[in-house]
């Protein structure tokens, strides 16, 4: 839809059988063999160009701007058929209202129509080249007022005698103007001119008898199959909307399919001027048509460039074998209803960084005689791109043709640092690690590349301490927990050559450390330090981590890893005692089991009596068999006698492992060594060897309980007392059987002959019983008799 302005220099001198010439002016930016030269009625083109930002980013749209200036003079002399015109104007309600509806100092708009048409119907009567013009006038439904007449006169005089009533229907109006034109023959070019100030609100339907409905849809539908009925016949159609601009009144969208269906022009005027101009506009062009033909623009593009996807005119494309864009604009058509013809072209530069020359633009075109011309368009200037990639943060990177590459951070776009390692424009930057983007790769023209890692480097430092605070510098096995503190040395890992704008990557780098243990979740480090637990070879690891590279706080990115392993053991080994002492006896064998599940036992120790005796593996009385210690009691020192060893005795162990953990039984254990008890038989106003001859009295002497009372501090263990004495007394020195011993009641008892015999030998035997139940046999007393050796 065009606001028809005309301008001095769009108007055609119209003349018939008569030739004027007259000068063409000069053309702006053509090429020097067309810059200037007579006008001979064959119209021209002129243009300029130019391009609003010529420093970009690849891939950012690069807009390249074009003004093509049709003008001149077009002078004919010719005879032509005559044209048909119906002219179908509306006559609705609305027709009646003043030209701004609001405004009552506006004119009215059927006021409008009839005092603008005089210029169509006068332009008629100029030419007088015997065009027919007929009438036909709607509302609610369509009237021919007048047929085809070359009676210009009588047709402007019943142009105003048009009253405004009833509603639209520019489909019946199509309708009429079509029956009126093909009744007319079919030599005469047939041409429409339908002025409208409303939307379609009646249609007629043919189907049901001729019958008006009302819809805006269906009236709009209809008033469309209207216009391709017209085009398939041929007839072109100019549609002139009378309304003022942005009128919701007024569909606009229909009047331009009808303009563009049937190859005519859509127009819209809100003034008796306007209208004017364009009634003398579509005279003219029914008149004396003239074109300028196949007007295409070509435009050289640097190697790389490509046209912006989805961004271009789909006049606009690109000749891959002369490299060039390619503007088709096509056909011109005379008088010219624009001043200016703006194009555009829309480039995406997919190269490496540099300065690529713009080449001049060369148009090319037939003016209206036939003659074919051509004109360039100098711009002058160069594109120059640099490589510009935007990481998933926001941050930017960009790439020059100097091979300088800068990251730009994104909350501010504030400069971070540039890295100019080699003298070579950067084709590309991208990412190799897509899910932080924080290794930056940097390709060259010449096939090079770099590649930086953002993140920090392996912390250098750190102090491991053991379970008494003591720094651990050695491997084997260490008193745990350990403690890991005091991790430092990380820095950036950008090469040397980086010269840093802030200090974001310096000072501010690195936001603090975190530590892993055992192959646990990251934490952050603290003062305190991180504990690590005990086991065998723990690992651990360390990295600082920084906000620099995503710019945020919430998203800390960690650094290379430092890693350790340290052996730890805070629980002393588990320590055991068993003993092989079967009483009664003298002595015996003590055995110490210490385990540890982490580190090796180193040492075992064991005291005696309230740690006044002791005993060590270091040793060489003790053995070791595995994780088994074992000595015998006459080993320790002290316990060199049987005295010594007899009785009630404490034990109290302790064993250590290697990583300097001790563990002591944590209450002393008590044994007892009992040799049994032990007593003497004495024979009274006896001797051994002798041979008594009357009954012997025996006693018992030195009785012995080798197990006393024996206390332990606070701990009392109790002797054993005696619980009774048993004898027998045979011929025989056999030990007697368990049957046959008899109570002792007192220490003294009488040994004799047995009856009838008056000598012998007897043995006197004696066991004692303690309160543990141990039996002793004592060593038998040997007694000789012979009763009868006094009587010889």
């Amino acid at each position: 839809m065009h606001w028809f302005v005309k301008t001095k220099k769009k108007s055609a001198i119209l003349l018939a059988g008569l030739l004027l010439t007259s000068m063409l002016p000069a053309v702006i930016g053509t090429n020097p063999a067309y810059a200037a030269g007579t006008d001979i009625g064959c119209l021209a083109i002129s243009g300029t160009g130019n391009v609003p930002v010529t420093s970009v980013e690849r891939n950012q749209l690069v807009t390249i701007n074009y003004s093509l200036d049709p003008n001149g003079t077009h002078t004919v002399t010719q005879t032509r058929d005559a044209v048909d015109i119906a002219f179908v104007a509306d006559i609705s309600g609305s027709m009646d209202y003043h030209m701004n509806k609001s405004d009552s100092k506006t004119p009215i708009r059927i006021d409008i129509l009839k005092s603008a048409s005089t210029t169509l119907t006068n332009k008629f009567k100029t030419v007088n080249m015997g065009d027919r013009l007929g009438l036909i006038k709607f509302s609610t439904s369509a009237t021919k007022v007048l047929d085809l007449s070359t009676n210009y006169t009588n047709v402007q005089t019943e142009i105003n005698k048009l009253t405004a009533g009833g509603s639209t229907n520019i489909d019946d109006g199509l309708a009429k103007a079509k029956t009126m034109l093909t009744a007319s023959g079919t030599k005469p070019v047939k041409q429409i001119i339908l002025l409208t100030d409303g939307k379609a609100t009646v249609w007629t339907d043919e189907a049901d008898g001729n019958k008006q409905k009302t819809g805006d849809v269906s009236a709009a539908n209809a008033a469309r199959a209207d216009a391709d009925v017209l085009a398939g016949l041929g007839i072109k159609v100019y549609t002139i909307a009378l309304a003022t601009p942005g009128s919701d009144e007024i569909d606009l969208d229909l009047l331009q399919y009808i303009a563009n269906k049937t190859g005519g022009t859509a127009y819209q005027a809100s003034s008796a001027s306007q209208l004017s101009s364009i009634f003398d506009n579509i005279a003219t062009t029914i008149e004396a048509p003239a074109q300028l033909k196949n007007v295409t623009l070509r435009q050289p593009i640097p190697a790389g460039f490509v046209l912006a996807p989805g961004e271009n005119a789909s006049n606009v494309t690109y000749d891959t074998t002369t490299h060039e864009v390619v503007v088709n604009v096509g056909n011109i058509d005379f008088p010219f209803v624009q001043d200016k013809i703006d194009l555009a072209v829309k480039l995406i530069p997919d190269t490496a960084a540099g300065d690529y020359p713009l080449q001049d633009a060369k148009v090319t075109y037939q003016d209206a005689c036939s003659t074919n011309r051509q004109f360039n368009i100098n711009f002058g200037t160069q594109l120059s791109v640099s490589i510009r990639v935007v990481d998933k943060y926001g941050n930017v990177y960009i790439g020059n043709s100097a091979g300088e590459v800068q990251r730009l951070r994104n909350s501010d776009k504030q400069k971070q640092w540039t890295i100019k390692n080699k003298s070579m424009a950067v084709s590309d930057i991208r990412f190799v690690d897509p899910d932080l983007h924080s290794v930056v790769r940097i390709d060259y023209k010449d096939g090079t590349t770099d590649q930086w890692d953002l993140k920090p480097s392996a912390p250098a430092s750190y102090e491991l301490v053991d379970g008494n605070g003591k720094p651990i510098n050695e491997n084997g096995w260490h008193m745990g927990p350990g403690t890991l503190r005091s991790v430092s040395g990380s820095g950036t890992q950008l090469p040397a050559s980086t010269v840093y704008a802030n200090d974001d990557f310096k000072d501010g780098y690195i936001a603090g450390y975190e530590n892993s243990v055992d192959n646990g979740t990251w934490k952050a480090q603290t003062a305190a330090g991180v504990a690590i637990p005990d086991g065998n070879g723990v690992n651990f690891k360390t990295r600082a981590f920084t906000n620099a590279i995503s710019g945020s706080a919430s998203i800390p990115i960690a650094g290379a890893v430092a890693t350790g392993n340290v052996s730890l053991d805070s629980t002393g080994p588990m320590i055991s005692w068993s003993s092989s002492i079967i009483n009664p006896t003298d002595d015996g064998i003590i055995y110490i089991t210490a385990t540890d599940n982490l580190s090796p036992v180193t040492s075992v120790k064991v005291w005696f009596d309230n740690k006044s005796l002791s005993i060590s593996s270091s040793s060489s009385k003790m053995q070791r068999n595995g994780n088994t210690y074992a000595f015998r009691l006459s080993d320790v020192t002290g316990f060199d006698t049987i005295e010594k060893r007899q009785g009630w005795h404490q034990i109290q162990l302790e064993a250590t492992s290697i990583g300097g953990t001790t563990t002591t039984a944590q209450a002393p254990e008590y044994f007892v060594i009992n040799p049994g008890p032990s007593a003497t038989l004495k024979g009274v106003n006896y001797t051994a060897g002798d041979i008594a001859d009357k009954p012997v009295s025996v006693v018992v002497e030195d009785l012995k309980l080798p197990v006393a009372d024996r206390a332990f501090g606070s701990h009392q263990e109790k002797g054993y007392t005696l619980k009774g004495m048993y004898y027998v007394i045979k011929q025989t020195p056999t030990t007697p059987d368990a049957g046959e011993w008899k109570q002792l009641a007192a220490k003294r008892l009488t040994v004799t002959t047995k009856t009838n015999t008056t000598s012998g030998t007897y043995y006197v035997f004696l066991k004692l019983v303690d309160s543990s139940n141990i039996e002793m046999v004592q060593q038998p007393l040997v007694i000789q008799f012979d009763t009868e050796q006094n009587n010889n």
